[in-house]
């Protein structure tokens, strides 16, 4: 090999430092950009040669540039699309043709389809979830639209909690027939009684109905009676312009003498229903036990209601939307309902070092990666989902400095190792003259 033989390990040292000179100023000039993950250089020494019974190295090669999946910075943002990744795991992005790719870049917005999408209009892949927030489909484009509409929930309870004054007497009027069905005009019902509230109910069409709720002070000491009433326009069978008793009959309220609710005889709540609406809906019933009066009272003050709650709500179109730490996308829709929409995908590998870099900071699976692991975040070691904050490049500059010196140096030497050379060549050459 001679001298001839270090000529060539010269060149393959500046060939290789040049190219490491490459990937730091690589990682250098990704030091702002959001979920970037730097490389390192990784050198392999090439065959020695056998010279008068020694190995002798022939110098060295960069053997590849492996990245580093460390965990970058955060950064707090307002966007709640904005979505980093604490701890392992990547976001799954799909293309229009269905190819796959993997990213830690959680610039995530909602195009103008409301699909959850990147920059580059990559589609953020998801599990739907039902009402209950379990998966009903497999990963999926999360699309978050005003075609997204919620369905109407019936109302099926009421919770009324009011105050009914002691001081009242027993209403010269009496009230209409107690039967359901009875219909008389409003003033009817309210000469008979001491007072009245209104709560809002939903059918299973989502259509709003106003149940008046009517109560009379009975002879019975602490005893209350009260009747339920809808508008009987709203009812097939109804006349317009009257209030017609919907409760299946009247019930009693009693009250202890401290003026507290008592739960035993001869309180007797009743159920409503069943209403058959006019506009096409199911018949409509809130049984007897789903009618909760509790923290009612009877105290010499003016009546009036302190809490009055249904279950029910119409159809709406969502909102806006919430993504938690464990990447289920919330819906708040107009109608007040919130319902879980989908739950953010995230997909690890035996070797993420080993995944094909394509650029803008999207990864592919390779025979070196392994196989994608999909699930859920905080589940089965995936890291969780810190909404509103995007990952910073993991590019230390203080460690790129320093290995951009002692590259430099190692690219310096390199370089004299052939001047060097190059003049021992010349000694040999002038052995001739």
């Amino acid at each position: 090999m001679a001298l001839t033989g270090a000529l060539f390990s010269g060149v393959s040292g500046i060939n290789a430092n040049g190219n490491a000179m490459n990937i730091i100023g690589d990682n250098i000039a990704n030091v702002n950009t959001v979920g970037f993950k730097s490389s390192r250089a990784v050198f392999f020494d090439l065959l020695s040669a056998e010279v008068g019974g020694a190995k002798v190295g022939t110098g060295t090669r960069l053997a590849a540039a492996t990245r580093l999946f460390t965990q970058g910075g955060v950064e707090t943002t307002s966007s709640p699309t904005d979505l980093a990744i604490q701890g392992t795991g990547l976001f799954v992005l799909k293309d229009a043709t269905g190819a796959t790719f993997y990213t830690r870049a959680g610039q995530f917005n909602l195009d103008k389809d409301g699909v959850l999408s990147n920059v580059e209009g990559l589609k953020v892949q998801g599990f739907q979830l039902d009402a209950n927030g379990n998966p009903v489909s497999s990963l999926t484009d999360i699309v978050i639209n005003s075609n997204l509409l919620s369905p109407p929930v019936v109302t099926s309870t009421l919770d009324l909690a009011l105050n009914l004054d002691a001081t009242s007497t027993v209403p010269g009027s009496a009230l209409p027939a107690d039967v359901a069905g009875t219909q008389a005009l409003p003033s009817a019902w309210f000469a008979g009684s001491n007072f009245s509230t209104v709560v809002t109910v939903y059918d299973s069409l989502g259509s709003a109905h106003d149940l008046t709720l009517v109560f009379r002070k009975t002879a019975t000491a602490n005893q209350w009676a009260y009747r339920v009433l809808a508008d009987s326009s709203e009812v097939t069978g109804g006349t317009a312009g009257d209030l017609m008793q919907v409760s299946a009959a009247g019930g009693l309220i009693a009250f202890n003498p401290d003026g507290s609710l008592n739960t035993g005889a001869p309180t007797s709540i009743t159920a409503i229903g069943p209403v058959a609406w006019n506009d096409g809906a199911s018949s409509q019933t809130i049984a007897a036990a789903n009618v909760d009066f509790t923290g009612t009272t009877q105290f010499a003050l003016p009546s009036a209601v302190s809490q009055l709650g249904q279950n029910g709500s119409p159809s709406g179109a969502v909102s806006s939307i919430s993504i938690d730490t464990h990447g289920v996308v919330t819906g708040f829709f107009n109608s007040g309902l919130v319902v879980p929409l989908y739950r953010i995908g995230l997909a690890d590998f035996t070797n993420p070092e080993g995944l094909t870099h394509l650029g803008k900071t999207l990864f592919q699976q390779s025979a070196d990666s392994g196989n994608p692991v999909f699930g859920n975040p905080g589940d089965g070691g995936l890291g969780t989902i810190l909404p509103g904050s995007l990952e910073l490049s993991n590019v230390d500059l203080a460690t790129e400095f320093v290995k951009m010196v002692t590259t430099q140096r190692g690219f310096q030497a390199s370089s004299k190792i052939i001047t060097v050379t190059d003049t021992l060549l010349e000694e040999v050459v002038n052995l001739k003259r």
